[in-house]
Formats: C-alpha cells, sequence, structure tokens
C-alpha cells in the first residue's frame, strides 16, 4: 500500500511534538523541585555575644545525642550566649549554663553586665528545694522556668525572695514556691561586725605643691600617698573584702552573711582625691567618696574601685547652729535643707546615702534626711556596724596622720 507522504510528514511532526513536550514538561518539574530544595541557613548570621529574646522561647538540653526540651525562658530577656559545635545546627549555648535556645527571635543587645559582688558573701547553710520545677526570677521578672526539681544554696534573704546559686550565678526563687532545709554550703566563717574607715585628704608625694596646699588645708586629716598604700596594701594581703553601700545596707538588714574579713572604707570631701584613687584601684579594693557637690563635681572621680554619696550640696559649713561646730543641717529652715538635699542627690544619680558634715546630726537632721529619700547616714563614733545597727546613726573610725601602721591593724581586724 502507498502511503501519502503528507501523512509521514504529519506523523514525524506529532511524534517530535510529543518527545518535545516530554522534555518540556521533565525539565519543567526539574526546576519546580529546584526551587523547591530549601538553602542552607547560615546560623552564625543569627549569633550574637548578647542577644534579647523577642518571645517566650524553649529552652533544651542536649542530652544522650539528642536535644530535649527541658523548659522555657522568657520574652525581652537579655543573654549571653557562647560558640560551641552545635551552632552550624542553630542551637545557641546560654554561657556558662548547659542549656540552648534556637536561633529564632533572637536580637542583637549591648553586652549584659552582670554584678557578681554576690560571690563575696558567705553562703548560709541553708539551701530551697524547689517544688515539681524550679522558676528562677531576676528584678521581679521571672527569666527561667526549668521542668525539674533543684536544691540550691541561699546567699541572699529578702522578704518575699531568696537568693539562690546556680550554674555560679545568682538568681532570685519566690518564697511560697520553694521548701527550706539545712545544709553544709560553706565551712567559712562570716562576720559578726565589721569597722568603717573615714579618710579625708590624700597628696601625690612626688608633687610639693599639692603636699603643701594639702598639709596648709588641715595638717591632721592630710595624709601622704605612701602611707594610704601602706594601708590598702595590707587590706589586699590580708584578704580583706571591701563592699559596696548596697552590701553593706543588706548586711544591717540581716539580708546577707559578709566575710570574716570585712572593713568599709570612707573619704569626705572629694578635695585631694586623686591620689587616694590610684591606689584603691592598684589594689582593686573599693571605697565611698562623700561630696560636697557645690565645689566638685562627680565627674571628676569616675573609677570603678569608687562610688560617690551626698555630704550636701552647699550646707558643708560651720557656725550656722548651735553646739559643736554648727552643722547647717541640724537648725536652718526645712525647706532650705530639703531643697539642698534634692539637688545633692540629683547631681548624684538619686543617691541615698548621706554623710553629716562635721560629724554633727540631731533628731531632726535625722527625720530631714527621711524625708528627703535617705535610708543610711554616717558620722563618727568608732563603733563597728553590725546586723540591726541603726542606719542613720553609723560609727566610723577616723585615719589621721598619727594613725601608726599597727594602729590601722587594731582598727580593722
Amino acid at each position: 500500500m502507498k502511503i501519502n507522504k503528507k501523512v509521514i510528514w504529519l506523523l514525524i511532526i506529532i511524534v517530535l511534538c510529543i518527545i518535545l513536550g516530554y522534555f518540556l514538561f521533565h525539565n519543567k518539574e526539574i526546576n519546580l523541585d529546584i526551587k523547591q530544595i530549601p538553602k542552607k541557613i547560615n546560623y552564625s548570621d543569627y549569633y550574637h555575644d548578647t542577644v534579647k529574646t523577642l518571645n517566650e522561647k524553649i529552652l533544651y538540653k542536649f542530652d544522650n545525642e539528642t536535644f530535649t526540651e527541658v523548659g522555657k525562658i522568657s520574652s525581652d530577656v537579655l543573654v549571653n550566649l557562647s560558640q560551641d559545635e552545635f551552632l552550624k545546627d542553630g542551637y545557641f549555648k546560654i554561657k556558662d549554663m548547659d542549656y540552648y535556645i534556637t536561633y529564632q527571635e533572637l536580637e542583637e543587645a549591648q553586652a549584659l553586665i552582670i554584678d557578681n559582688h554576690w560571690k563575696n558573701y558567705i553562703p548560709y547553710n541553708e539551701s530551697v528545694k524547689t517544688i515539681d520545677k524550679t522558676n528562677l526570677y531576676l528584678n521581679d521578672k521571672l527569666i527561667y522556668a526549668i521542668d525539674y526539681e533543684m536544691n540550691l544554696p541561699i546567699i541572699i534573704k529578702e522578704s518575699n525572695y531568696y537568693g539562690v546559686i546556680y550554674n555560679d550565678q545568682l538568681f532570685y526563687v519566690k518564697k511560697d514556691e520553694v521548701d527550706v532545709n539545712d545544709s553544709n554550703n560553706t565551712n567559712l566563717t562570716h562576720t559578726n561586725g565589721f569597722a568603717t574607715l573615714v579618710y579625708h585628704f590624700t597628696y601625690d608625694s612626688s608633687n610639693n605643691e599639692e603636699k603643701r596646699d594639702c598639709l596648709a588645708a588641715n595638717s591632721t586629716i592630710c595624709l601622704s600617698d605612701k602611707v594610704f598604700d601602706e594601708q590598702m596594701e595590707y587590706l589586699k594581703d590580708s584578704n580583706f573584702y571591701t563592699p559596696t553601700m548596697n552590701d553593706v545596707e543588706m548586711f544591717i538588714d540581716g539580708k546577707i552573711q559578709l566575710p570574716e574579713k570585712t572593713v568599709l572604707i570612707t573619704i569626705d570631701d572629694g578635695y585631694f582625691v586623686n591620689a587616694s584613687i590610684k591606689v584603691l584601684e592598684k589594689y582593686d579594693l573599693h571605697a565611698t567618696l562623700f561630696l560636697i557637690g557645690e565645689y566638685l563635681n562627680p565627674d571628676d572621680y569616675k573609677s570603678d574601685s569608687l562610688e560617690i554619696h551626698s555630704h550636701t550640696y552647699a550646707l558643708h559649713y560651720a557656725g550656722a547652729c548651735p553646739g559643736g561646730q554648727g552643722s547647717p543641717i541640724k537648725c536652718l529652715d526645712r525647706e532650705i535643707i530639703l531643697a539642698d538635699l534634692k539637688k545633692s542627690r540629683d547631681q548624684l544619680n538619686g543617691s541615698n546615702v548621706f554623710c553629716y558634715p562635721f560629724f554633727e546630726y540631731n533628731d531632726y537632721a535625722i527625720s530631714l534626711l527621711k524625708e528627703a529619700g535617705f535610708t543610711m547616714a554616717f558620722a563618727g563614733g568608732r563603733q563597728k556596724i553590725k546586723v540591726g545597727s541603726n542606719k542613720m546613726k553609723l560609727s566610723r573610725y577616723g585615719i589621721i596622720n598619727t594613725t601608726t601602721l599597727s594602729d590601722f591593724k587594731k582598727i580593722v581586724n
């Protein structure tokens, strides 16, 4: 049978169309499959040394070769992270802890500065046992909710919380969420009372002009930096702890235990202070400067070794009131005193600690200090600070130019 050429060409065209369609269709499938392959995530792009959680997130622990859910971390929490082998899988390790969070819903944050003063406190020989689960708080905010019970040493006793040690960090637990039991957390001895030292002027012994001016101002309370250095070196070599004012207030209130070797260092007025700051920094010791605000700028004394509190703004002069040297705070009009105290607190970012000019006070002065927002005040008196001491009548030991190193050792010990 004779086949028509037109039919043959038609069949060829049909076959070619089928072949072409087959390749086009499968090529489209290939393209679609390529688009559907997820792009590999570079988790390092999401990692930062400090992050803030944008939402509540699950806490994971790596155990038995797998990540297991163990609790939650709240939203708006700042977290320091550290890198380890699991970063490549999108799990970020919380620094100094065994927990991980995933890379999602985090944003970079400013470095989280952790106050580690509590590491100088002596733990109580008591621990808390959490019930069913463990809720860890900071500043009244829930940070971690962990799905198992813990036994944690107590280091701070607040009215509604216990400060506890967990993974070498300070957290708080609510008293109504825990039981308390005796435990042997430490063999260290805590102090029953410590001395407060008061210095005034310290001059740079290499600066003859400063030495002359210091001695001319008041030779009795003017010390050489060499004398101050000798005393601070003794404290450092003897492992004394020099507390902050917050430490002192918590100790008086019975909230913490401080080391057996504790001594509080204070400096009055603000004149001739730079030499003493250098010595404090040299030995990594802490002190408080009580500043007369009218003549001296707190910005001139910035140091990690120094905190600054009030010695009035402009009420440090003699002869204003009867008795003693006549400190103005004992008798001036209420509004004058309150205005000065407010000005001083504003200058010092809300300071709540005060030092009486000339060590002088009366019930009137104390009542106005409390009204102005002060919670502690220092004078003289040569008595140690103890639990339950009157926080508005705290005593200090004056260190003057005739105080020998032997005298100094007797005071602090």
